[in-house]
């Protein structure tokens, strides 16, 4: 483990360890918007983006967790936000004490609710700068999220694309891959459509009771279409081959059959074919005049291309009807969900990758409840019956 103090616990599963360099985690104030986008931005591809006004709302909300450098020195005055400063801004500190340095390691936005399930949270992005990567920042993050789920709240979910290695990173936390979906149709590394892998983790100490869950269709997020959610099949791993299901796909199949297909092929390479102008070997393209004047199409003054540039995005910022899933498959993946979930949590299937390298689990307070407070209270003002007195044997 690199140098890091580590200890097992009793499940067999190794206790989150310290970090190698002491941070701290607060809530992010609106100073810390800068930090946040940039880092978004610089990590556009993994983690996706927020608008900026987004950001600002899940900054006031308190969505957002900053992990920063924990220094022991006393700090110069001006040079930022202290630790009494960020908890009058931002809330308490949670982890780590001292003043902490001026630039931030990290952040990670979440939400303890999703789907309008109060029991289910989410992470929408977790972001670590890259000079501090592999240092167990990002693990502290998801510890601090944890605790700070209210207590109705005992499962926490993240999408994430099925090419990144942060997939690794989710399951050596403890995250179980329950299902997938298909991302935007633009063509990821492999020239298709990316496929998003769906983890959820059950958050309490010694919790196997809380029923897994996921959604069988989403129709909202930074997609912005609706998406059929299908369960990982059982002996398969996350990072097999999956389908690509897409809106109005099953309409492109049918109208396009089996017979159809090779004639359409050959159609559209006779298309192309002709559509690029064939040249002779010397180079020269035929059917031209070549012992005369020729005068290609004039190139496009630059107000011209700046305006067909403006044209374009106006067009692309058009709403566009929104695709939507035959109302068939949508109740065929709803029921197949069912009857997933049901042989998941009924233990007639095993989670794939259920156990975890590191044990981030919320651990409540041994406190006694209230009722059981009432009724030790209750118990030394009871007033009995009065003592039997014996009488001697004559």
């Amino acid at each position: 483990m690199n140098g890091i103090m580590t200890h097992q616990d009793s499940q067999g599963a190794i206790a989150l360890p310290q970090p190698r360099e002491a941070i701290a985690i607060r809530v992010a104030v609106a100073d810390d918007l800068a930090f946040i986008d940039g880092l978004q931005k610089q990590h556009a591809r993994m983690v996706g983006w927020f608008p900026r006004q987004q950001l600002e709302t899940n900054i006031r909300r308190g969505q957002i967790l900053i992990a920063e450098a924990r220094s022991d020195e006393p700090r110069p005055s001006g040079s930022g936000l202290g630790v009494a400063q960020a908890q009058d801004d931002g809330g308490p500190l949670l982890h780590g004490r001292g003043s902490l340095d001026p630039s931030p390691l990290g952040y990670c936005i979440s939400s303890d609710r999703y789907l309008k399930h109060d029991d289910l949270g989410i992470i929408y992005q977790l972001n670590v700068a890259p000079s501090h990567q592999r240092g167990l920042i990002g693990a502290t993050l998801i510890k601090a999220v944890f605790d700070r789920a209210p207590y109705g709240c005992k499962l926490f979910c993240c999408w994430c694309a099925q090419d990144l290695e942060a997939n690794h990173f989710w399951e050596s936390l403890g995250f179980v891959p329950l299902a997938f979906r298909t991302g935007s149709r633009k063509a990821g590394a492999k020239k298709e459509p990316r496929i998003h892998v769906f983890w959820q983790r059950r958050i309490r100490e010694g919790d196997c009771e809380t029923p897994y869950w996921f959604p069988s269709e989403t129709t909202g997020g930074s997609i912005r279409e609706n998406r059929i959610v299908l369960p990982i099949p059982p002996g398969t791993h996350w990072s097999d081959a999956k389908p690509a299901v897409l809106p109005g796909i099953e309409e492109a199949m049918n109208a396009l059959s089996e017979e159809d297909r090779p004639a359409k092929a050959s159609r559209d390479r006779l298309k192309r074919k002709s559509a690029r102008p064939e040249r002779s070997r010397n180079g020269l393209i035929p059917n031209r005049p070549t012992n005369g004047l020729w005068f290609a199409p004039p190139e496009p003054t630059p107000e011209q291309k700046k305006a067909a540039k403006a044209a374009a995005r106006e067009e692309a910022k058009k709403d566009k009807p929104r695709r939507r899933n035959d109302p068939k498959l949508v109740a065929a993946a709803r029921e197949l969900r069912d009857r997933y979930m049901e042989q998941i949590n009924d233990g007639l299937l095993l989670p794939p990758g259920a156990c975890g390298k590191y044990d981030l689990s919320r651990s409540l307070e041994g406190a006694p409840s209230v009722f059981e407070a009432e009724a030790a209270a209750l118990e030394g003002s009871r007033v009995g019956p009065p003592p039997r007195k014996l009488l001697d044997a004559a």
